[in-house]
């Protein structure tokens, strides 16, 4: 940096702070600096791996209990249905750890199947645990299908009737005292498809606290257009003042990659999937996933990190990558996945401390969580 420009840049920030205005610059700054590659380390521990033998495991949430424990939510299926029973054959299950990296020990499961007379009785999946005010919130996704289902029969994902599921898919929430639970579920679910939400599907629920109050549930539906995908996989977010709503939806979506990539008129199946929004230094980030090719970045199919300076129009971050689909362990071997998806950090005293995501290796028909732990400084 030469003289003129840092005389022109005490000169700006003179001005700013003249007119109270410096939060945007040092906001603008940190969302240029955040490079998640300088927090993930090169090798991962296999101590990092949580699974259970017998089931695939997906989107885990990791919240402090305030009781001495972390908490990990997780959705769990039987492997013997095959991964797509994610669908329709899923559970919410939680494991506990004095230390946030871990070890966990599982306890129990939080939320059941609980009969098709329900909106979520068939399955429960999309995990996202937050305390608020001394109690705890439970987002998920749940459905239910046909009256012929069963706990023990596998339902094809090219047959209809897992399309029944796939369709029936809405966001619900449920409270409890304690992260044990009991957890107390509602007859309705807290967020449907319609006008003003959104077409065929809602699910993948992600909380955040405004800075200036009142909450923010980003999630996942369908655009308008034919077919079993519409106009395309794409995020909202939509506001409340109280974390049972109601959410009121902003109209615009949070990326619509035909206008990020002008010049690809093909329509997108997903615009982006898999998503974690935060606020941090009073500005927004997501990491999502680019999913569907012509990709976003040079780096494929991948978790990319996006930032907006108000949560409503993002772009992709300056340090784009937060992870491929690959982890070099700790013992040398690089290992390939098919899936590593459904990001969730814990922030520990600001700090961003584990990312957790939920991973299924190329080839293999049983899926594991894996817990990283996060390095400091990434600027």
């Amino acid at each position: 940096m030469n003289f003129k420009t840092r005389k022109f840049r005490r000169w700006l920030a003179g001005l700013l702070l003249a007119f109270g205005l410096t939060m945007p610059i040092q906001c603008a700054r940190a969302a240029e600096d955040l490079d998640f590659t300088k927090l993930i380390p090169t090798a991962i521990s296999k101590s990092a791996i949580f699974q259970q033998p017998g089931w695939c495991l997906w989107d885990p949430c990791i919240v402090d209990g305030g009781d001495g424990k972390f908490y990990l939510f997780y959705s769990r299926w039987p492997t013997k249905l095959g991964y797509d029973a994610w669908c329709t054959h899923a559970e919410i299950a939680f494991a506990t750890a004095t230390n946030a990296a871990g070890p966990y020990e599982f306890q129990g499961v939080a939320l059941p199947a609980r009969g098709g007379n329900f909106w979520d009785g068939h399955s429960v999946f999309n995990t996202d645990a937050v305390s608020i005010s001394n109690k705890f919130y439970l987002y998920y996704t749940g459905n239910r299908g046909t009256t012929n289902w069963a706990a023990d029969r596998a339902v094809s994902a090219s047959s209809d009737e897992w399309w029944i599921h796939r369709n029936n898919q809405r966001i619900g929430v449920a409270v409890a005292d304690s992260p044990r639970g009991p957890w107390r579920r509602f007859d309705k679910p807290l967020m449907d498809v319609g006008q003003g939400f959104g077409r065929t599907i809602i699910n993948v629920p992600n909380l955040v606290f405004k800075p200036d109050g009142g909450f923010r549930l980003y999630y996942k539906t369908l655009g308008e257009g034919p077919g079993k995908f519409g106009g395309g996989v794409i995020h909202y977010g939509a506001d409340a003042n109280n974390p049972l709503g109601p959410f009121v939806r902003h109209p615009e979506p949070m990326v619509n990659k035909n206008k990020l990539l002008p010049d690809v008129k093909q329509p997108f199946v997903f615009h982006i999937d898999d998503h974690f929004e935060w606020i941090q230094d009073r500005h927004y980030y997501a990491i999502v996933k680019d999913h569907d090719a012509p990709f976003l970045t040079p780096h494929g199919r991948s978790l990319l990190l996006f930032e907006s300076p108000d949560g409503r129009s993002w772009r992709p971050a300056k340090h784009s990558l937060v992870k491929d689909f690959s982890i070099r362990w700790d013992d040398g071997a690089r290992q390939n996945f098919s899936r590593l998806e459904m990001p969730k950090i814990l922030f520990e005293n600001n700090r961003p401390t584990i990312l957790a995501l939920a991973a299924l290796p190329a080839g293999a028909k049983e899926s594991f969580l894996v817990l990283v732990p996060l390095k400091g400084e990434s600027k």
